[in-house]
């Protein structure tokens, strides 16, 4: 593993995560919003980056390095692009729009936070395992399915949350959700892995 361009890609992986939140954030028609996020995955995917949930459900003694490297260059593109853009003047709408979501990710038990995570996670190896055997327009499709069907059910997404939270919270205030989340991603990823023995090269 080459430390650099593992974390290099993870983070370009992270700042594309950020355009999909805030196109999503700044449209009013949610639909239509939540399928435009999946351009954030459909590109990682097609451009060979990292993203967590991608890479997760193919865990094993080998990469499990990489993976934790993914999680923080993901944590750190996020993070960027949520900075980046906190200086634009689309900052008041979307500190606005996000704040009500951001409360309710906080203000949820963690039990609750755990399942939507892990219903996430099996949603995310649904669109990268589909889109490695069907490099096509349905493979295409499944991705930006996938994305709009975890955004639309209220699914949490721990990358996808890395951005929101920082738009409006603190570490402090998000860290333990953000841990939750993260885990449930995780068993989502890896049950679903292995219960359908998904063999394609991972994201």
């Amino acid at each position: 593993m080459n430390i650099l361009t593992t974390l290099k890609k993870s983070i370009i992986g992270g700042f594309l995560i950020g355009f999909g939140g805030t196109v999503y954030l700044n449209m009013d028609n949610k639909i239509v919003a939540a399928f435009l996020f999946g351009l954030g995955l459909f590109t990682i995917i097609n451009f060979e980056l990292n993203l967590y949930t991608g890479k997760i459900g193919y865990l094993s003694k080998e990469n499990w390095r990489e993976i934790l490297l993914t999680l923080i260059g993901n944590f750190i593109g996020t993070n960027l692009f949520a900075f980046l853009v906190l200086q634009t003047r689309l900052a008041g709408k979307l500190k606005e729009v996000v704040a009500p979501a951001v409360e309710l990710k906080l203000s949820d038990n963690l039990l609750s936070t755990f399942i939507l995570a892990i219903f996430c996670g099996i949603l995310m190896s649904i669109a990268v395992g589909t889109f490695k055997k069907l490099p096509n327009i349905l493979g295409t499709l499944a991705v930006f399915l996938c994305v709009a069907v975890f955004i639309l059910a209220g699914f949490e997404h721990c990358v996808a949350n890395m951005f929101f939270f920082a738009l409006s919270s603190s570490p402090a205030d998000y860290l333990l959700t953000l841990l939750v989340a993260i885990v449930g991603n995780s068993l989502g990823g890896i049950a679903f892995y292995r219960l359908t023995k998904i063999k394609e090269a991972e994201v």
